[in-house]
C-alpha cells in the first residue's frame, strides 16, 4: 500500500463536505464473511438458483430458510474488522448530513461498528418479509437450522396475515427496494466524493453511483486489492484490503 496514494485520497476527502461510500463484500471479507460464489455457480455448496432466487424459495422454502439460518449463525460468530470501525469514524467526521454508506452487504457488521447512516440495497440477513402482504419485520436472534423442517408450520410466518414469510434479501432476478436505491442515487447527485470499498461494481455496473459523482466533478477513490470495472472512473486507486487501508486513510484526514 503506497503512502502517496493514501495521501492523494486524503487530499480529496479533506476538501469534501459530503461523502458517499459504496461498499461491497470485500469490506466484510476479513471478518470471515464469504465474498462470492465459486466458478461452479455454487454458494457454500448450494446452487445459487436454489437458495437465492424466488423460484428456489417456491420450490423448497425449508431449504432456503435453513441456508439463511446457517448464515445467521455464522454472522453471530464474527466481529467487525478495522475497516468497519474506520468507516464508522468517518461518518462522525462528515455527520450528520454529509455521509451515507451504501452497502451491498447483508450482514450487520457496519452497524455493530457504529455506522448509522446506512442504505442496505440488497436487504438484511436478519430481516423477514411476508410473501403475501406488505408486512416486513426483523429477527432478534438467529434461527436454529435444525428446527426448520419441510413442514411449513416450522418456518417463519407473517404475524399480520399468517402467510409464509421469506428472508428479507434481494435475490437474483428481483428489483432493488425502490426507496433505498432512490436514497442512494439522490445522495450520489450531491456527494463531492465517493469512496468505493471492496466491490467490483459488476452488479448492475455499481448502479451508476460512481458515474454520477464523477460526472458532477466529484472525486472518486477506489479501495480494492484488484482492478475492477469501476477503476477507470477513479482519481485514486488504493490496492489494499479495506481493513488495512481504511484505518490508514482515516489517520491522515
Amino acid at each position: 500500500m503506497a503512502e502517496s496514494e493514501i495521501e492523494q485520497a486524503a487530499e480529496i476527502l479533506r476538501d469534501c463536505t459530503c461523502l458517499l461510500v459504496f461498499a461491497g463484500a470485500g469490506l466484510s471479507a476479513e471478518s470471515g464473511i464469504p465474498t462470492f460464489r465459486d466458478q461452479g455457480g455454487l454458494w457454500e455448496e448450494h446452487r445459487v438458483e436454489d437458495v437465492a432466487t424466488p423460484e428456489g424459495f417456491r420450490r423448497d422454502p425449508a431449504l432456503v430458510w435453513r441456508f439463511y439460518a446457517e448464515r445467521q449463525q455464522q454472522l453471530a460468530t464474527v466481529r467487525p474488522n478495522p475497516g468497519h470501525f474506520a468507516l464508522a469514524r468517518m461518518e462522525q467526521v462528515f455527520a450528520p448530513d454529509g455521509f451515507l454508506l451504501v452497502t451491498q452487504n447483508i450482514d450487520d457488521l457496519s452497524e455493530r461498528a457504529g455506522s448509522r447512516q446506512i442504505a442496505k440495497i440488497h436487504g438484511d440477513l436478519m430481516a423477514v418479509w411476508c410473501t403475501r402482504c406488505s408486512w416486513r419485520g426483523s429477527m432478534d436472534e438467529p434461527l436454529q437450522p435444525e428446527g426448520l423442517l419441510a413442514d411449513e408450520r416450522t418456518l417463519p410466518s407473517c404475524p399480520e396475515c399468517g402467510s409464509l414469510a421469506r428472508p428479507g434479501i434481494v435475490w437474483f432476478g428481483e428489483s432493488l427496494p425502490k426507496a433505498v436505491i432512490n436514497q442512494a442515487l439522490a445522495f450520489s447527485l450531491q456527494a463531492e466524493a465517493i469512496l468505493i470499498v471492496g466491490t467490483s461494481g459488476a452488479v448492475s455496473g455499481g448502479y451508476g453511483l460512481a458515474e454520477n459523482v464523477a460526472a458532477l466533478g466529484g472525486g472518486v477513490i477506489e479501495l480494492n486489492p484488484q482492478e475492477t470495472c469501476l477503476s477507470h472512473l477513479a482519481n485514486v486507486c488504493i490496492r489494499a484490503s479495506s481493513a488495512e487501508a481504511l484505518p490508514a486513510l482515516l489517520a491522515v484526514l
